[in-house]
Parts: C-alpha cells; structure tokens; sequence
C-alpha cells in the first residue's frame, strides 16, 4: 500500500480573499503535482483533504489530473497542528488501496514519523510550505519506508 502525503500549494492571503483559495500560482503548482503523479501512474483510492479552503482546492486539482474527481472528501477527522494521528493511521489500515493526505505541515510531518518510525516526534522527511511537496510512502502494518518525494521547485523550468 502507499500513502501520499501532500502539503497544500501556495493560498491567496487573508486579505486577498477571506476563503483563501489557491492563487494563481498554487493553480499553477497543483496542476504540475497532478500531473507528475499522473505520468507516475498514481490512482488513489481516496484523496483526502482538511476543512481549510487551500487543501480543498489543492486535492481538487490534483484529482482532476488523476481523473479522480470523485475520490476527494473531507477527512472525517481534524487533520491540523497538534490533533490525533489515530483516526488517519485507523483509516490507512482499514484502505483498500492506496490514500491521499492533501493537508498541513505539522499533521503530515506527524503521521511520516509516525509511519516510518513509529514516533511522530522524529522527523523524517521535509515539506517546503506553500509548495505542492508530496512524499510517497510506501508499506503495510509496521514496516513503512519512504519511497519517493517531490517539490514544484525541482520541476524542470
């Protein structure tokens, strides 16, 4: 099984629109993610986001590129700073098949360490805010290794 844990792209600020959709550039940077993920021939069966506005319009994107437009949904469970990683580790256990977190630094640092190392103090990979940074982890149970990583930065230009 994989796990895909996506940080969101680049958000219009607060002034700019009080909903905070992806700017230009994060439309930009979510397109490129999905259709880096598509050439990988990536196919979640779930794409899962937080309430926030940037991470629903960050996993929407990426859906449509991986014509998985109807695998997008709101996680069950909050998914911010300091929640539990439980209910999303219950989640990847009971998958049949492989998931998509679109979400925030903290929660996605969190289950990686939790996944790869079991202690979600330990950091074990890196996500470079704002970017579309996605990381594939890939195993079952308690075996679980980090497979690939990307960031919008190392598109060709």
């Amino acid at each position: 099984m994989k796990v895909y844990l996506v940080h969101h792209v680049d958000a219009l600020s607060a002034e700019q629109d009080p909903q905070r959709h992806i700017s230009p550039k994060g439309r930009e940077q979510a397109d490129r993610l999905g259709q880096r993920l598509r050439a990988l021939g990536i196919a979640p069966v779930r794409i899962l986001h937080s309430d926030k506005q940037w991470t629903i319009d960050t996993a929407q994107r990426i859906a449509a590129k991986l014509g998985a437009e109807d695998r997008t949904a709101q996680a069950a469970y909050p998914i911010n700073t300091g929640d539990p990683l439980a209910p999303f580790m219950a989640e990847i256990a009971a998958a049949r098949g492989d998931i998509m977190m679109c979400g925030h630094v903290d929660y996605l640092l969190r289950a990686a360490s939790h996944l790869v190392c079991r202690d979600e103090r330990r950091k074990v990979v890196e996500f470079k805010p704002g970017n579309g940074t996605a990381v594939c982890i890939e195993g079952e149970g308690d075996h679980w290794a980090i497979t690939f990583a990307w960031r919008d930065d190392h598109a060709p230009g």
